[in-house]
């Protein structure tokens, strides 16, 4: 037995199927089942009853999940108590954001760490909200900078940075005329969105969650017809093209803003918010608990907050949310 098989055996029990544990691991699914299988045969006893709808732990297989739990602690534990040796090796820090974060935070995160953190290193994943979160649970991240929409109490211990504001992207280009009586204004009530031909994500993300609650509570059905393949950039390309609209915050097309690609207006009536948290793993021991990364992540966030490349509130202060330490 080793921690590899314990780890997936926890992922297994935590995403209720091998299928799911395979997509939040980033791994093949018979590697999955070939180690459980290797596991069983070495514990001389089923733990998992499988089936078409997924998995379900046998009594054995719940004993054996206390243990593992606690075997998996204990192993993040000395890894962390070994770190006090690596003397001269910097602490790598490995943080997991959307493109629209890792687009206005990856180039001052690092060069504020290189420059005033020498004992630091960051390495940034990018992807989608539900994966990122999947990241964090199998603590292939150290860090998941997040939303309210995807925060998982069971395993979150989260830290609030800014409550963002969104806004509706279009095309700046003078020859996308149907969005020139957009051009002179500053903002745009949510009602009249529902004119214009929508880019938006599916509801498994964390925006198209945000945008079907609003839609719920306004009554206002907006125009979900347009191909969109979940990639930030690629939707940008149809926006510069005139292809359709988006609802986005300014961390995402600050850069295209400044060159004259895209425009922007803050949706009101009501107001489109959404709190960014940066999120960590409960039950991972790791050398956060001595490095000020969530300091410097609240500075640099500020940094940007300051430009306006970030609009919106930093360190929003409800907290009703927010995931309690166990």
């Amino acid at each position: 037995m080793h921690s590899k098989q314990l780890h997936y055996f926890v992922m297994t029990v935590r995403k209720g199927s091998i299928a799911a544990a395979a997509r939040a691991l980033d791994i093949a699914q018979p590697a999955i089942s070939q180690q459980l299988a290797s596991l069983e045969r070495e514990m001389k006893a089923t733990l998992l009853e499988r089936s078409f709808s997924g998995v379900n732990l046998t009594s054995a297989g719940e004993v054996f999940y206390k243990h593992a739990l606690k075997l998996l602690t204990e192993i993040d534990n000395v890894k962390a108590a070994l770190e006090a040796f690596q003397t001269g090796q910097k602490k790598v820090v490995k943080i997991g954001m959307l493109p629209s974060i890792g687009n206005v935070l990856s180039l001052p995160l690092i060069t504020e760490i290189t420059a005033n953190h020498k004992g630091l290193k960051v390495e940034i994943s990018t992807g989608p909200s539900y994966t990122i979160n999947d990241w964090l649970e199998s603590k292939q991240v150290d860090v998941a900078l997040t939303y309210q929409q995807a925060v998982d109490p069971k395993f979150m211990r989260v830290t609030p940075l800014i409550q963002e504001d969104l806004h509706l992207v279009f095309s700046a280009s003078s020859s996308c005329e149907q969005y020139a009586k957009l051009r002179d204004r500053t903002t745009i009530r949510f009602w009249e969105i529902s004119e214009l031909p929508l880019l938006s994500p599916g509801n498994k993300d964390a925006l198209g969650q945000l945008i079907a609650d609003y839609e719920k509570a306004t009554g206002v059905s907006l125009q979900h017809d347009l191909a969109y393949s979940g990639q930030l950039m690629t939707g940008l390309r149809q926006v510069m093209q005139g292809e359709g609209v988006m609802i986005l915050p300014t961390s995402a097309i600050f850069h295209l803003k400044e060159s004259g690609l895209v425009s922007s207006l803050k949706i009101t009536q009501p107001e489109m918010q959404r709190t960014v948290l940066a999120a960590t793993n409960k039950s991972a021991k790791t050398l956060l608990d001595s490095s000020p990364i969530i300091d410097i992540l609240r500075k640099v966030v500020a940094q940007e907050n300051a430009l306006k490349h970030w609009c919106g509130t930093l360190e929003f202060a409800a907290s009703s949310f927010i995931a309690q330490p166990a």
